[in-house]
């Protein structure tokens, strides 16, 4: 027992210290290079509160409304709370690699992963929907996690919770829920749907959805026209290839083992049979982006647990290894193509 508490007390000091890493890593620019766009255009929204907007549903006009109502129109207060919540992904980052079963390596190194990536380094800095939507998807992959784990399937409700406030943060949540349904339907978690607390969680995220979803209905699906007008008119159609490679690209070329270890881990490996759920969750929302002509961006939440999962599958490979020392030799190798490739982003 104080093994364990010990392990765990050095767990969560690595993980914060990372995620504090990520905050001071923006602090000294949260003003620099001034507004961007879409941060007047939420603002605005919040001036003008509703249950929905054209492109959007209400959740980040509310936060900048609360924001802008504290400390004025001040760039920094906005941005702080971007660089917050990235560091509360950075920290679920690592500890979804404990939940993996991971031990100190791979929660340090899924957070790692999490730090040094460009595109979070960017979504992480600027206020917009993004943010929240890599945390809704980061919470719903944890909470998932437990549900399959520990056989606790009251924790739908959970689910639900996060569900819903995901849906009425960025629309594109749906995509992470109807992976979580074919996860559960093509793994043996489908007798989840046998437990009347799937249908509860379900029924928790619909009821937190339905005010965005009646706006929609009485101003006339306006998102889905603006979808359809983006897809035809501004998104840019990137070949199945050009999308994967923009994927490498954005999560930064030396973390590209790491989440296809974690992709090939959910699915294939024995010790993660139990989380193939996750692995299902990627690939139909992968699959439905590539149908969609998205920009590939919009795959960015669902790489923090695919991290998780890459890291605990290379900590169990190093851990393989004959030659003992290998580990810290490969170990200290990726960690420094990390760094190396982080620094030169920023």
């Amino acid at each position: 027992m104080a093994s364990r508490e010990l392990s765990t007390r050095r767990s969560d000091l690595l993980l914060g210290g990372l995620a504090l890493a990520g905050v001071l890593l923006h602090l000294p620019f949260l003003r620099s290079y001034g507004w961007f766009r879409d941060e007047f255009y939420y603002v605005a929204c919040g001036r003008h509160l509703d249950f929905g907007y054209v492109d959007h549903p209400p959740f980040v006009a509310l936060v900048a409304r609360l924001i802008t109502s504290i400390f004025g129109d001040s760039l920094a207060a906005l941005r702080l709370v971007s660089v917050l919540t990235g560091a509360a992904v950075i920290y679920l980052a690592g500890r979804l690699a404990r939940e993996l079963g991971g031990g100190l390596f791979a929660q340090g190194l899924a957070a790692l992963c999490l730090l040094v990536a460009p595109v979070y380094l960017f979504n992480f800095h600027v206020f917009s929907m993004n943010c929240f939507d890599v945390l809704f998807w980061t919470v719903g992959a944890f909470v998932v996690a437990r549900i399959v784990k520990r056989g606790n399937p009251r924790l739908w409700l959970l689910f639900g919770l996060v569900a819903g406030l995901g849906l009425e943060n960025k629309h594109s949540m749906l995509f992470f829920g109807l992976g979580v349904f074919a996860g559960v339907l093509l793994t043996r978690e489908r007798r989840q749907f046998r437990s009347p607390w799937i249908w509860l969680g379900g029924a928790v995220a619909f009821v937190l959805f339905l005010p965005n979803l009646i706006w929609e209905v009485i101003h006339g699906w306006p998102t889905l026209e603006f979808i359809r007008n983006a897809q035809a008119h501004k998104n840019l159609a990137l070949s199945p290839f050009q999308f994967l490679a923009e994927q490498a690209l954005q999560m930064l070329l030396p973390t590209l083992p790491v989440w296809l270890a974690g992709l090939g881990w959910c699915l294939f490996s024995r010790q993660g049979r139990t989380f193939q759920l996750l692995g299902w969750i990627y690939l139909t929302a992968l699959a439905i982006l590539l149908t969609q002509h998205s920009k590939a961006y919009y795959l960015a939440p669902a790489y923090p647990f695919l991290f998780a999962a890459g890291a605990v599958a290379i900590e169990g490979w190093l851990a393989r290894l004959r030659r003992p020392w290998l580990r810290p030799a490969l170990a200290g190798l990726l960690l420094a193509l990390l760094v190396a490739g982080g620094a030169a982003t920023t």
